[in-house]
């Protein structure tokens, strides 16, 4: 889904465009050179495509007014017999009207396209993203770090949500989720890097955060979740889980692994605890 809608620069979007207008023109070329009945009308709609997709609309809308431009300069040049001689510019007029409508077009797929990506992406309950684009997203940042730099990856476990649907309804356990689920974004330094794992399980990336600093965050954190306990209306109780580690050496999958070994020893030891073990004193991930 990315290679069709992959997030271009201004300056990546006008060499898109660009291309597409040499494009264009190269059609404009073979059709001269290869003026032997060689009927190239559908290819020009290829370069209208790239302009219209992977640039903008109005880069589309240029590039389907040139590629007819060029085209009619084309048959002008040739010197084609038509049997009126209005013939060549109401040719000119529908081949613009139909790569106008077909950037026009394409362009309103392509944003309905990147509109249902990011909901492909985001857990419908809270708005976060979702276990899927969490990890794409943790994944993108441990790459661009350096290896030097500490990063700590906390997973918060949610117990006694189940309590609260038996007891008030789902509905009221989904708010108790948004809830949580805002407070931890609105706390956390990178609220794009907190995700919903699935059910009553979150993950907070913090890149460049020292054992120490990640402490004081995710303490920060809870508090602030202990703050908006008393509306939840039940025994709801977290468990924090971190992995640090002083150099970006880990991978993504090694860390919640890690991370997710170390919540169940937390939950037999109680509730509402914060747990953070540097990466090294961890089982490695066979």
């Amino acid at each position: 889904m990315k290679l069709l809608t992959p997030p271009l620069s201004a300056r990546h979007k006008g060499i898109v465009g660009l291309f597409a207008l040499v494009c264009a023109n190269f059609l404009a070329y073979c059709e001269l050179v290869l003026s032997d009945g060689l009927n190239f009308s559908y290819l020009y709609l290829l370069p209208v495509f790239l302009a219209s997709w992977f640039a903008s609309r109005a880069m589309g809308i240029t590039v389907g007014i040139w590629a007819s431009a060029v085209w009619f300069a084309g048959e002008m040049i040739l010197a084609r017999n038509y049997a009126n001689a209005s013939t060549p510019m109401w040719n000119l007029l529908t081949r613009a009207g139909a790569f106008v409508a077909s950037a026009a077009i394409l362009a309103q797929l392509r944003a309905k396209f990147e509109e249902m990506s990011k909901l492909a992406a985001r857990d419908f309950l809270t708005g976060l993203p979702n276990g899927n684009a969490f990890y794409e997203l943790a994944a993108s940042e441990m790459n661009q770090a350096s290896s030097t730099e500490p990063l700590t990856l906390a997973t918060i476990l949610v117990t006694g949500v189940q309590m609260v649907n038996y007891r008030f309804g789902y509905s009221a356990g989904d708010r108790v989720l948004c809830t949580i689920a805002k407070t931890i974004q609105q706390q956390a330094p990178r609220p794009d890097l907190v995700g919903r794992m699935g059910g009553t399980s979150f993950s907070v990336l913090l890149p460049n955060t020292t054992s120490e600093n990640a402490h004081a965050i995710l303490q920060k954190i809870h508090e602030a979740l202990d703050v908006q306990r008393h509306q939840f209306a039940g025994p709801v109780t977290f468990c924090f889980s971190a992995i640090a580690c002083a150099e970006s050496t880990k991978t993504l999958a090694e860390l919640l692994y890690q991370a997710d070994n170390q919540m169940e020893s937390i939950k037999v030891a109680g509730k509402d605890h914060i747990q953070i073990s540097p990466v090294e004193d961890m089982p490695a991930l066979n």
